[in-house]
């Protein structure tokens, strides 16, 4: 049975646009320095505990509400356990038992899942191991598998972030295929999330997948015979979307204006074109005999086909291709000629790194991804400043930007939901869902959730794990919708692929999560190919059994404490009381009509809550 409300639900979900979305008034809280003329006594004033830390936000016990609001910035939510997990051991404690939870990188988690997959097919398909590709799929398996039920959620959460300004794309046919390579790529964001930024920067720069995705990898020097010149692509895109963008920025984030009021560019047409002279003469380090054992004892060429190359090694540097020329920079500084080329490459490096456009543009990104769409200047120039100096002359310290992002009181201050309407952003799709599968135990027969997002997802939604359309990502961070939110000088990032396709997409995507299955398992093998297929006795299952257990206890006078707890689950206790109405008076029909179930009921309940402007808005 279809749910007949889309056009309701869909004027829901563009209510933010429009400003009539009114989100509960949070009245008490009283953390991160927002005291508000309060005092604080208490019986033991030891350490962490101290009575002034509640106010001044190094002791921060939030109550449930603020934990799951705080779970949906630093992760994709939480269930209601975790949830409470939150509001007993502290944020700040939290965040520290995050940063040092052990885990399993994507990489070495690949290959034995990919040894797994090799033999279920062959059982089914004997003498079929050299078709079986090392399929971009299997990295999505280990993403969402992670993502649904894993314990490091804010270093999946913040690599998530990361790979949307650090983009590389998996979607293109030249890197459907490269299994390993895209999962390696991913480790330099997933397990250099809480470390050092010139060190990400530097293994983006020298990965043989991105470098396939940029085109430096066997870039050359320029070549006046042949009348070639070396590629530009990746020198533009390390400036642009890696780094320091496309103006001058103070550390708050705004622009600097020249004496005509008019911003200073960073770089320009010259800029690029020396800095491509940087990225030139990198190819593979060496050959993939695990593909190709009739290489072994062969030496690595310069210009082989990139398939054959081992694209887990950092590429390699080959002087005689590399542009041994002066290269002038863009602060003028000159690297002389007749320089190694890694010595090239890493004073770059260190000049990008330590431009001072790199906090501001960095911190204004990462806020973005996890806190709102709008920060102050106040917020970006607090994270920037972290990025800057750690407190220790430490820059670049990722884990302590995460933190600073996630601490600073515009993330942590529950009264500007209200009272500043540049609070919030839309979550991304990916996030909507996650959050949903997050909230209610994911979970299938064998345990493995093997989701395949690639087919079907983008199509409808425009977001896929690893692959947008662009290295642009799937939507800018300028992006503003021009009716309302530009007028306003806001932007709405996300909002760029929300549109009446992608939204009725959305709905019809969570109806069948609810109601249905989540995704197609991917845990079988195709009887007629060497290849996966849905396994229908796998079937993934969101778990509604307590929100059920209490209406087969309470029947109708259940539905008000029912929606309470999703409330808290979905919307961190900011359902408003117009979407309450409408939720209750659905569900109350639906327990007194003959030929329902409370299970109906509750998975209308959560429909209607995930399909409105107060699930969909994060603020």
């Amino acid at each position: 049975m279809k749910i007949h409300c889309k056009k309701l639900l869909f004027a829901f979900l563009l209510s933010f646009i429009f400003g009539i979305l009114q989100a509960q008034v949070y009245q008490d809280h009283f953390g991160t320095g927002n005291t508000i003329g309060v005092t604080a006594t208490s019986s033991d004033n030891q350490n962490a505990n101290a009575a002034e830390n509640t106010l001044n936000g190094t002791g921060l016990f939030p109550d449930m509400a603020g934990a799951s609001r705080f779970l949906a910035q630093a992760g994709f939510g939480g269930s209601y356990e975790e949830i409470q997990y939150v509001t007993q051991v502290g944020i700040e404690a939290w965040i520290d038992e995050q940063i040092a939870l052990p885990y399993t990188n994507y990489l070495d988690t690949y290959k034995p899942l990919y040894q797994d997959i090799i033999n279920m097919i062959v059982a089914v398909h004997p003498g079929t191991e050299s078709e079986i590709s090392r399929a971009r799929t299997f990295t999505d398996f280990i993403f969402w598998d992670k993502a649904f039920k894993g314990n490091d959620v804010l270093r999946t959460k913040a690599a998530f972030a990361l790979n949307q300004i650090l983009v590389l794309s998996t979607r293109s046919i030249a890197l459907g295929n490269v299994g390993y390579g895209g999962s390696d790529y991913h480790d330099i964001l997933y397990e250099g999330a809480f470390g050092n930024f010139r060190d990400i920067l530097f293994e983006v720069t020298m990965h043989p997948v991105m470098g396939s995705y940029l085109s430096h990898f066997q870039n050359q020097k320029a070549d006046p015979i042949a009348g070639t010149l070396p590629d530009e692509n990746y020198a533009r895109e390390i400036m642009q979307l890696f780094t320091i963008g496309l103006w001058e920025l103070n550390n708050d984030g705004t622009q600097k204006t020249d004496d005509n009021g008019m911003p200073i560019p960073t770089y320009d047409i010259f800029d690029i074109q020396e800095l491509a002279k940087v990225f030139t003469g990198l190819s593979g380090a060496a050959y993939d005999l695990e593909l190709f054992p009739s290489l072994a004892g062969q030496s690595v060429g310069f210009n082989n086909l990139f398939r054959r190359y081992d694209k887990t090694l950092p590429m390699i540097m080959w002087e005689e291709h590399h542009d041994q020329g002066q290269k002038i920079m863009i602060d003028d500084s000159v690297i002389p000629a007749g320089q190694p080329g890694m010595q090239d490459i890493n004073d770059v490096i260190d000049l990008l790194f330590n431009h001072s456009n790199v906090g501001p543009f960095i911190a204004y990104r990462l806020i973005q991804q996890m806190v709102k769409s709008n920060p102050s200047p106040a917020y970006v120039n607090r994270v920037a400043t972290v990025f800057n100096n750690n407190g220790q002359g430490v820059r670049g310290d990722m884990e302590a930007v995460f933190k600073a992002v996630l601490l600073d009181p515009e993330a942590r201050d529950c009264i500007s939901i209200d009272s500043d309407f540049k609070t919030g952003k839309l979550r991304q799709p990916m996030e909507r869902f996650i959050t949903l599968c997050r909230g209610f135990d994911i979970d299938s027969p064998s345990g493995d959730l093997w989701y395949e997002d690639f087919s079907g997802q983008f199509d409808e939604v425009e977001q896929v794990f690893m692959g947008a359309p662009t290295v642009f990502n799937f939507f800018t961070p300028f992006y503003a919708e021009d009716t309302y939110v530009e007028p306003n000088d806001m932007v709405s990032p996300e909002f760029q692929i929300l549109h009446s396709v992608t939204s009725i997409h959305y709905l019809n995507w969570m109806e069948d999560a609810i109601r249905t299955r989540p995704f197609r398992n991917f845990t079988a093998v195709n009887p007629n190919s060497p290849r996966l297929a849905n396994n229908d006795a796998d079937s993934p299952s969101l778990d509604f059994s307590d929100e059920i257990a209490i209406l087969d206890a309470n029947g109708v006078n259940g539905v008000d404490t029912v929606i309470d707890r999703l409330d808290i689950i979905l919307c961190h206790g900011q359902l408003s009381d117009g979407t309450k109405t409408i939720v209750q008076n659905a569900m109350t029909q639906l327990i007194n009509h003959n030929n329902s179930t409370n299970e109906d009921a509750v998975e209308m309940g959560i429909y209607l809550i995930v399909a409105s402007a107060d699930y969909t808005i994060l603020k």
